[in-house]
Protein backbone atom coordinates (compact mmCIF):
# COMPACT_ATOMS: atom_id res chain seq x y z
CA UNK A 1 0.00 0.00 0.00
CA UNK A 2 2.01 2.93 1.24
CA UNK A 3 5.59 3.55 2.20
CA UNK A 4 6.29 4.45 5.82
CA UNK A 5 9.39 6.57 5.75
CA UNK A 6 12.80 5.23 5.03
CA UNK A 7 12.51 2.13 2.84
CA UNK A 8 13.94 -1.28 3.60
CA UNK A 9 17.69 -1.74 3.66
CA UNK A 10 19.28 -5.08 4.57
CA UNK A 11 15.92 -6.48 5.60
CA UNK A 12 15.40 -3.68 8.13
CA UNK A 13 12.24 -1.65 7.89
CA UNK A 14 8.53 -1.45 8.67
CA UNK A 15 6.98 1.45 10.44
CA UNK A 16 9.77 3.63 9.16
CA UNK A 17 10.65 1.49 6.24
CA UNK A 18 8.70 -1.24 4.48
CA UNK A 19 5.74 -1.56 2.18
CA UNK A 20 2.99 -3.22 4.20
CA UNK A 21 0.33 -5.36 2.60
CA UNK A 22 -2.03 -4.20 5.31
CA UNK A 23 -2.29 -0.74 6.82
CA UNK A 24 -3.15 0.17 10.40
CA UNK A 25 -6.13 1.49 12.31
CA UNK A 26 -9.13 -0.67 11.41
CA UNK A 27 -10.32 -4.24 10.95
CA UNK A 28 -9.24 -6.09 7.81
CA UNK A 29 -10.01 -9.44 6.27
CA UNK A 30 -6.47 -10.51 7.13
CA UNK A 31 -4.10 -9.11 9.70
CA UNK A 32 -0.36 -8.81 9.17
CA UNK A 33 -0.17 -12.12 11.05
CA UNK A 34 -2.26 -13.83 8.39
CA UNK A 35 -5.04 -14.49 10.90
CA UNK A 36 -8.67 -13.72 10.12
CA UNK A 37 -9.95 -10.56 11.77
CA UNK A 38 -13.72 -10.46 11.96
CA UNK A 39 -15.90 -7.39 11.63
CA UNK A 40 -16.36 -7.19 15.39
CA UNK A 41 -12.65 -7.42 16.07
CA UNK A 42 -12.73 -11.20 16.50
CA UNK A 43 -9.49 -13.16 16.33
CA UNK A 44 -8.53 -16.84 16.44
CA UNK A 45 -4.95 -17.71 17.30
CA UNK A 46 -3.19 -21.04 17.09
CA UNK A 47 -3.68 -21.62 20.82
CA UNK A 48 -7.44 -21.15 20.46
CA UNK A 49 -7.48 -23.90 17.85
CA UNK A 50 -4.91 -26.09 19.61
CA UNK A 51 -4.99 -25.42 23.36
CA UNK A 52 -2.89 -26.90 26.16
CA UNK A 53 0.48 -25.63 25.03
CA UNK A 54 3.08 -25.48 27.78
CA UNK A 55 4.99 -22.48 26.40
CA UNK A 56 4.08 -19.83 23.85
CA UNK A 57 6.49 -17.09 22.79
CA UNK A 58 5.88 -15.08 19.66
CA UNK A 59 5.96 -11.65 18.05
CA UNK A 60 2.37 -12.40 17.03
CA UNK A 61 -0.68 -12.97 19.20
CA UNK A 62 -1.20 -16.69 19.81
CA UNK A 63 -4.38 -16.61 21.90
CA UNK A 64 -7.34 -14.24 21.53
CA UNK A 65 -7.84 -14.33 25.31
CA UNK A 66 -4.27 -13.29 26.09
CA UNK A 67 -4.26 -9.70 27.34
CA UNK A 68 -0.60 -9.36 28.33
CA UNK A 69 2.39 -7.91 26.54
CA UNK A 70 4.51 -9.36 23.75
CA UNK A 71 7.99 -8.14 24.69
CA UNK A 72 9.79 -5.67 26.93
CA UNK A 73 12.38 -3.57 25.12
CA UNK A 74 15.30 -1.35 26.10
CA UNK A 75 16.19 1.61 23.91
CA UNK A 76 19.77 2.59 23.21
CA UNK A 77 19.40 6.32 23.76
CA UNK A 78 18.93 6.20 27.55
CA UNK A 79 18.42 2.49 28.44
CA UNK A 80 14.79 3.13 29.37
CA UNK A 81 12.51 0.09 29.09
CA UNK A 82 8.90 -0.33 27.92
CA UNK A 83 6.43 -3.19 27.56
CA UNK A 84 5.09 -3.55 24.01
CA UNK A 85 1.79 -5.28 23.30
CA UNK A 86 -0.24 -6.24 20.24
CA UNK A 87 -2.44 -4.43 17.74
CA UNK A 88 -4.75 -6.47 15.49
CA UNK A 89 -2.94 -9.67 16.39
CA UNK A 90 0.60 -8.46 15.67
CA UNK A 91 3.34 -6.65 17.52
CA UNK A 92 2.51 -2.98 18.18
CA UNK A 93 5.05 -1.56 15.76
CA UNK A 94 3.90 2.05 16.11
CA UNK A 95 4.47 2.13 19.87
CA UNK A 96 7.78 0.30 19.52
CA UNK A 97 9.14 2.77 16.98
CA UNK A 98 7.88 5.83 18.85
CA UNK A 99 9.72 4.56 21.92
CA UNK A 100 12.93 3.64 20.07
CA UNK A 101 13.11 6.89 18.11
CA UNK A 102 15.99 6.96 15.65
CA UNK A 103 18.11 4.59 17.75
CA UNK A 104 18.17 0.87 18.47
CA UNK A 105 15.98 -1.31 20.67
CA UNK A 106 16.88 -4.54 22.42
CA UNK A 107 14.59 -7.18 23.95
CA UNK A 108 14.89 -7.78 27.69
CA UNK A 109 11.84 -10.07 28.05
CA UNK A 110 9.89 -12.25 25.61
CA UNK A 111 6.59 -12.83 27.39
CA UNK A 112 5.04 -16.29 27.66
CA UNK A 113 1.49 -16.11 26.29
CA UNK A 114 0.57 -19.40 28.00
CA UNK A 115 1.72 -18.86 31.57
CA UNK A 116 4.52 -17.04 33.35
CA UNK A 117 7.60 -18.79 31.95
CA UNK A 118 8.98 -15.69 30.26
CA UNK A 119 12.35 -15.65 28.47
CA UNK A 120 14.51 -13.02 30.18
CA UNK A 121 17.92 -11.45 29.64
CA UNK A 122 19.03 -8.72 32.05
CA UNK A 123 22.58 -8.26 30.71
CA UNK A 124 22.51 -5.55 28.05
CA UNK A 125 25.18 -6.91 25.70
CA UNK A 126 23.50 -10.34 25.67
CA UNK A 127 20.07 -9.05 24.63
CA UNK A 128 18.75 -9.66 21.12
CA UNK A 129 17.97 -6.68 18.89
CA UNK A 130 14.63 -5.81 17.27
CA UNK A 131 15.10 -2.19 16.09
CA UNK A 132 18.10 -0.77 14.24
CA UNK A 133 18.47 2.95 13.56
CA UNK A 134 14.76 3.56 14.00
CA UNK A 135 13.54 0.67 11.84
CA UNK A 136 12.22 -2.74 12.82
CA UNK A 137 14.41 -5.69 11.79
CA UNK A 138 12.55 -8.14 9.54
CA UNK A 139 12.75 -11.74 8.37
CA UNK A 140 10.29 -12.79 5.70
CA UNK A 141 8.60 -9.40 5.98
CA UNK A 142 7.83 -9.85 9.70
CA UNK A 143 9.53 -8.50 12.84
CA UNK A 144 12.24 -10.66 14.38
CA UNK A 145 14.79 -10.63 17.17
CA UNK A 146 18.36 -11.14 16.03
CA UNK A 147 21.20 -12.38 18.21
CA UNK A 148 23.13 -9.95 20.37
CA UNK A 149 26.40 -8.38 19.27
CA UNK A 150 28.00 -10.63 21.88
CA UNK A 151 27.81 -14.14 20.45
CA UNK A 152 27.19 -15.62 23.90
CA UNK A 153 23.76 -13.98 24.15
CA UNK A 154 20.38 -15.59 24.69
CA UNK A 155 17.48 -15.89 27.13
CA UNK A 156 16.60 -18.00 30.18
CA UNK A 157 13.08 -19.15 31.11
CA UNK A 158 11.60 -20.74 34.21
CA UNK A 159 10.01 -23.39 31.99
CA UNK A 160 11.17 -26.75 33.34
CA UNK A 161 11.72 -29.05 30.36
CA UNK A 162 11.93 -32.25 32.41
CA UNK A 163 8.49 -31.80 33.93
CA UNK A 164 5.30 -33.30 32.47
CA UNK A 165 5.29 -35.59 29.45
CA UNK A 166 8.55 -37.02 28.19
CA UNK A 167 8.00 -35.93 24.58
CA UNK A 168 7.75 -32.24 23.72
CA UNK A 169 6.24 -31.03 20.46
CA UNK A 170 8.43 -28.02 19.72
CA UNK A 171 7.74 -25.53 16.92
CA UNK A 172 10.33 -22.81 16.21
CA UNK A 173 10.41 -20.08 13.56
CA UNK A 174 13.72 -18.35 12.90
CA UNK A 175 16.92 -18.30 10.90
CA UNK A 176 20.60 -19.02 11.49
CA UNK A 177 22.21 -15.63 10.95
CA UNK A 178 25.78 -16.69 11.75
CA UNK A 179 27.75 -19.97 11.70
CA UNK A 180 27.33 -20.68 15.44
CA UNK A 181 23.83 -20.85 16.91
CA UNK A 182 22.17 -22.89 19.64
CA UNK A 183 18.44 -23.47 19.69
CA UNK A 184 18.10 -24.54 23.33
CA UNK A 185 20.44 -24.80 26.26
CA UNK A 186 20.41 -24.85 30.04
CA UNK A 187 21.36 -22.52 32.89
CA UNK A 188 23.78 -24.53 35.05
CA UNK A 189 24.27 -27.54 32.79
CA UNK A 190 26.22 -27.87 29.54
CA UNK A 191 23.29 -29.55 27.80
CA UNK A 192 22.10 -28.22 24.47
CA UNK A 193 19.85 -28.99 21.54
CA UNK A 194 20.36 -28.27 17.85
CA UNK A 195 23.69 -26.46 17.63
CA UNK A 196 24.46 -25.07 14.18
CA UNK A 197 28.10 -24.50 13.34
CA UNK A 198 29.49 -24.53 9.81
CA UNK A 199 32.65 -26.61 9.63
CA UNK A 200 31.98 -28.58 12.82
CA UNK A 201 30.85 -32.20 12.66
CA UNK A 202 30.16 -32.47 16.38
CA UNK A 203 26.92 -33.70 17.99
CA UNK A 204 23.63 -31.96 17.34
CA UNK A 205 22.06 -32.70 20.75
CA UNK A 206 23.47 -33.19 24.23
CA UNK A 207 21.25 -34.17 27.17
CA UNK A 208 18.34 -34.11 24.71
CA UNK A 209 16.87 -37.04 22.81
CA UNK A 210 14.92 -36.48 19.60
CA UNK A 211 12.32 -38.77 18.07
CA UNK A 212 11.46 -36.66 15.03
CA UNK A 213 12.85 -33.57 13.33
CA UNK A 214 11.07 -31.71 10.55
CA UNK A 215 12.21 -28.53 8.85
CA UNK A 216 9.92 -26.65 6.47
CA UNK A 217 7.45 -29.49 6.36
CA UNK A 218 9.90 -32.29 5.54
CA UNK A 219 11.13 -34.96 7.93
CA UNK A 220 14.91 -35.01 7.96
CA UNK A 221 17.76 -36.80 9.67
CA UNK A 222 20.43 -34.49 11.01
CA UNK A 223 23.71 -36.19 11.84
CA UNK A 224 25.96 -33.24 12.64
CA UNK A 225 26.14 -29.47 13.02
CA UNK A 226 26.92 -28.93 9.36
CA UNK A 227 23.54 -30.45 8.52
CA UNK A 228 21.84 -28.05 10.91
CA UNK A 229 23.71 -25.09 9.45
CA UNK A 230 22.72 -26.00 5.91
CA UNK A 231 19.05 -26.48 6.82
CA UNK A 232 18.70 -23.28 8.84
CA UNK A 233 20.69 -20.79 6.76
CA UNK A 234 17.36 -19.41 5.49
CA UNK A 235 14.18 -18.65 7.43
CA UNK A 236 12.83 -21.95 8.71
CA UNK A 237 9.99 -23.58 10.59
CA UNK A 238 11.29 -26.45 12.70
CA UNK A 239 9.27 -29.14 14.46
CA UNK A 240 10.98 -31.49 16.91
CA UNK A 241 9.83 -34.17 19.31
CA UNK A 242 12.26 -33.72 22.19
CA UNK A 243 12.90 -35.23 25.57
CA UNK A 244 14.92 -32.69 27.55
CA UNK A 245 17.27 -34.06 30.20
CA UNK A 246 18.89 -30.87 31.48
CA UNK A 247 19.90 -31.47 35.10
CA UNK A 248 18.78 -28.03 36.25
CA UNK A 249 15.29 -28.15 34.65
CA UNK A 250 15.79 -24.71 33.13
CA UNK A 251 15.30 -23.92 29.43
CA UNK A 252 17.56 -21.41 27.70
CA UNK A 253 16.74 -19.93 24.32
CA UNK A 254 19.89 -19.50 22.28
CA UNK A 255 22.59 -20.64 24.63
CA UNK A 256 23.83 -22.91 27.38
CA UNK A 257 24.64 -20.35 30.03
CA UNK A 258 27.30 -22.38 31.88
CA UNK A 259 29.42 -22.96 28.78
CA UNK A 260 28.25 -20.74 25.94
CA UNK A 261 31.15 -21.29 23.56
CA UNK A 262 30.00 -18.42 21.37
CA UNK A 263 26.80 -20.25 20.43
CA UNK A 264 24.26 -17.44 20.46
CA UNK A 265 20.60 -17.59 19.57
CA UNK A 266 19.02 -18.26 16.22
CA UNK A 267 16.98 -15.37 14.87
CA UNK A 268 13.69 -15.55 16.78
CA UNK A 269 10.10 -15.08 15.65
CA UNK A 270 8.09 -17.80 17.40
CA UNK A 271 8.46 -20.73 19.79
CA UNK A 272 5.50 -22.88 20.83
CA UNK A 273 5.92 -26.05 22.90
CA UNK A 274 3.24 -28.67 23.45
CA UNK A 275 3.87 -31.54 25.84
CA UNK A 276 2.20 -33.84 23.34
CA UNK A 277 2.48 -34.69 19.66
CA UNK A 278 -1.21 -34.28 18.75
CA UNK A 279 -2.27 -32.62 15.48
CA UNK A 280 1.34 -31.99 14.46
CA UNK A 281 0.64 -31.36 10.78
CA UNK A 282 -2.33 -29.10 11.47
CA UNK A 283 -0.30 -27.03 13.94
CA UNK A 284 2.58 -26.82 11.50
CA UNK A 285 0.26 -25.71 8.70
CA UNK A 286 -1.25 -23.04 10.94
CA UNK A 287 2.19 -21.57 11.65
CA UNK A 288 3.32 -21.73 8.04
CA UNK A 289 0.12 -20.05 6.84
CA UNK A 290 1.13 -17.03 8.90
CA UNK A 291 4.81 -16.94 7.94
CA UNK A 292 4.66 -18.36 4.38
CA UNK A 293 8.06 -20.01 4.73
CA UNK A 294 7.48 -22.95 2.36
Amino acid sequence: MSNWGKGVINNIGWGQGADNDIGWGSIYDKSNAGETLLSGGGFEGILNQFPNASLGLSLELLDKDYSGFCIKVRRSSDNAELDIGFVDGVLDIATLLTFAGTGDAFVTIIYDQVGSNNMTQTTANLQGQIVSNGSVILKGGKPCIIRSANNDGGYISTYAPNDGATVKGVFYVGQNSTPKSCLFGSDNDIGFSFISEDGNNGPVDRDVSSNTTKINGSTITISDRNDVYDETSSQFLSYRELNFNFSDNVLGLGYRKLSTGGNGMFTFQELVIFENTDDVVAKENNINSRYNIY
